[in-house]
């Protein structure tokens, strides 16, 4: 039995409820969303598990069976030795999720709880529950409704919602409210005709139109579709989201779209018309909206969307954004692959030989350093630790790959470096001769950092001794850099379309560049042409091991 408040109808209808309906249910709801959600409602997702108890009402003093939802508890504020002397009660801190009302009175204020359930409840607080998949033990956690209220019930959050729509019966933002409640309280019939309401009263509410698509998508394909679309055509203009949720909002209904399109044959359009999103300040998406069906259709086969990543709709999402989207900092950009797909596909390409490459390089570097090693005898690593003044028992990890990168690409073995060798005495094809050919133009210098793109996996660099700028790729260091106050000092591979680093970069920060750049210039007066990557090399890791100045590796995640 779908009940409902009566003073949900009376402000939904601008009707007092009928003398004669005791025991309201949601088919007194107008329109037909609603109903037809109502029909389908047992059969849709829940945010919660099922959980029924029997429950007291205070009210009318009858008891019945309810299904309550798993319930949450703030594991934080539970002192459990207190628990177990009875100096403390969690029932007084647990919260239900799931609406629900008397199924004889109507009522939905306390309840007296059953002993099975209070035994559960206290049980898993203390956490020697004998069976840890009870649905009655608490999750950890707690609901709270956007002014800090922290219901008990879920009905009780519903009052509290209400009695502010009585203050302001027009504010969109308080009916999506209520309905978001209701949609994770498992009464999504609810939840769809207060969502209507929302979107009546502010059709450009992108929260209230994106969260009605979805309950419609199990329900009724032809409205989710709209609503969906609506969803796109209101992100460009919507403020009370962050740009990147707003960006998943739009990229996640594009996906929806784009399954509703397969599922009706291609009766139902994934993308709404040019002259609908006439509004959203974008050039480039209504060149993309204007193109026939097949076009846009066969633009999706061709990309990553098949993939069924959410991030594989970024770059139509951004479009969709309109100006919203120039608060994505540039790494977090993708909207270029649609602007630009030739660049792009050229990018993704460089991306992925990117990957072979530094995959073959892993096992190359341990072959040259075997080799060297070999030839030169043993004594060949220390001679490097020395050089470095790294002690030669160090079994810090970078120190050792420090060590391996110098021998590799600068030690002097006989006039040569090791990798100069290793090319004129072995045969090598494919990607481990393109290593060793990139390695005879290779140079060391200080970059700063100006920009990256998670998408593409490259990072812009300015050469601050060079005097240019470089687009490195370095797929981690590209999705985890959110500072151009970095600096580092790296040795640059370049291949045929794309550069990429030997490995090793010792950071520093942005402030300390004229300094480092006087220390550059002291090595390059103190140093012949031949061996000065291998004191510049040297010098700056000394630089980058001091407290003042070394950066740790993750600092750009944790700045």
């Amino acid at each position: 039995m779908l009940l409902i408040n009566p003073e949900l109808y009376q402000l939904l209808t601008n009707k007092p409820l009928p003398e004669n309906e005791t025991l309201p249910t949601s088919d007194l709801l107008l329109g037909s969303i609603a109903h037809e959600v109502a029909e389908k409602l047992n059969k849709m997702p829940r945010f919660f598990r099922r959980n029924r108890h029997l429950l007291t009402c205070n009210q009318c003093g009858k008891r019945e069976k309810y299904n309550i939802g798993q319930p949450l508890l703030d594991y934080s504020i539970v002192d459990r030795s207190k628990l177990v002397t009875q100096e403390m009660t969690v029932m007084d801190k647990v919260q239900f999720p799931f609406y629900f009302r008397c199924v004889h009175c109507n009522a939905a204020g306390e309840w007296t709880w059953s002993d099975r359930l209070e035994k559960a409840v206290y049980l898993g607080a203390l956490g020697s529950t004998e069976n840890p998949d009870d649905p009655s033990i608490p999750l950890n956690g707690e609901s709270r409704l956007f002014d800090d209220y922290k219901p008990k019930w879920a009905a009780q959050g519903e009052e509290h919602i209400l009695k502010l729509i009585k203050q302001d019966q027009t504010n969109a933002f308080l009916w999506y409210t209520l309905g978001n409640l209701y949609y994770k309280s498992h009464r999504a019939d609810l939840a769809a005709a207060v969502l209507k309401k929302a979107v009546e009263l502010d059709p450009t509410h992108t929260e209230a139109l994106y969260t009605l698509a979805q309950i419609l998508d199990t329900v009724n394909l032809d409205a989710s579709q709209y609503y969906f679309h609506n969803v796109l055509l209101t992100v460009s203009t919507y403020n009370d989201m962050d740009v990147h949720m707003l960006r998943d909002v739009a990229a996640h209904s594009i996906w929806e779209l784009e399954s509703m399109y397969r599922e009706s044959e291609g009766k139902l359009p994934v993308f709404p018309s040019a002259e609908a999103a006439e509004h959203i300040n974008d050039s480039s998406l209504h060149e993309f909206l204007s193109r026939t069906e097949d076009e846009k259709m066969n633009f999706l086969n061709d990309s990553d969307i098949n993939a069924k990543t959410l991030n594989s709709f970024y770059p139509l999402a951004e479009l969709f954004l309109g100006q919203q989207k120039e608060k994505l900092s540039k790494k977090e950009q993708t909207f270029h692959h649609i602007v630009h797909p030739e660049m792009a596909k050229q990018k993704q390409a460089n991306l992925e030989k990117y990957k072979q490459i530094r995959s073959a390089g892993m096992q190359l570097h341990a072959d040259i350093f075997s080799y060297l090693v070999e030839q030169n005898g043993p004594h060949t690593l220390r001679e490097v630790s020395r050089f470095l003044s790294i002690s030669f028992e160090n079994e810090e990890a970078f120190d050792r790959d420090v060590m391996t990168d110098f021998a590799i690409y600068e030690y002097d073995w006989n006039g040569e470096k090791a990798v100069q060798k290793y090319k004129q005495d072995h045969e090598e094809a494919d990607e481990r001769l393109q290593i060793l050919e990139a390695a005879d133009n290779a140079w060391s210098s200080l970059f700063q950092v100006k920009d990256a793109s998670k998408i593409d996996g490259t990072v812009l660099l300015e050469d601050l001794i060079y005097g240019m700028d470089i687009e490195m790729i370095d797929n981690h260091f590209s999705a985890t850099v959110d500072s151009h106050e970095l600096l580092l000092y790296t040795r640059i591979l370049p291949f045929s379309t794309f550069n990429i680093t030997s490995g090793i970069s010792f950071l520093f920060g942005k402030d300390d560049a004229p300094y480092l750049l006087n220390q550059w210039e002291k090595q390059k007066e103190k140093t012949e042409p031949e061996n000065r990557s291998a004191y510049c090399f040297k010098k700056f890791y000394q630089l980058y091991k001091r407290a003042d100045l070394g950066l740790p590796l993750d600092f750009q995640t944790t700045k």
